[in-house]
């Protein structure tokens, strides 16, 4: 059996169509996110092989399995933030507190990624309202969080 012949292959060439469908309806225009979707949708298609059954209808199948793909791709492209790396910030060039802002942002660095993009949207001036939905989690837990992150910072500069 060649490659071309493999029943793998044979399904989801036959339904290529509907793979790019539901692509383009998670992913409008962008040819980027389109293929990096698609590619994820082959990938639990493929994982999910063993699984199916013959007597299953494979669009119904590749339907279930594209659209769940879709849908858990969606929701952590939403938490990806776009957001500047705090080492692209320019530093004021007040002599005064310089070297404060550049020890702050050294500190703010040793944090865990997460907590680094939390703390760049409190100090860009975005609400708690508006940090919530952008990080999906809940006001409370952002307010929380932020002060943990207050008290971290603190740790780590008495620690210098």
């Amino acid at each position: 059996m060649t490659q071309d012949e493999h029943p793998f292959i044979k399904m989801v060439t036959n339904h290529t169509a509907l793979i790019d469908k539901i692509c383009r309806s998670f992913c409008g225009k962008n040819i980027e996110d389109n293929e990096d979707l698609r590619q994820d949708i082959i990938l639990n298609l493929w994982r999910g092989w063993k699984r199916w059954k013959p007597y299953h209808k494979p669009i119904t199948w590749i339907y279930r399995v594209a659209t769940n793909t879709a849908i858990s791709w969606k929701r952590n492209r939403i938490k990806q933030i776009e957001t500047q790396p705090l080492y692209d910030y320019d530093i004021p060039q007040d002599d005064n507190n310089k070297e404060a802002i550049e020890q702050l942002y050294n500190l703010i660095l040793q944090l865990p990624a997460y907590d680094q993009k939390l703390l760049q949207l409190y100090i860009e001036g975005w609400s708690g309202t508006e940090i919530s939905k952008m990080m999906q989690i809940s006001e409370s837990n952002v307010t929380t969080r932020i002060a943990r992150i207050k008290g971290k910072l603190k740790e780590l500069n008495s620690e210098l």
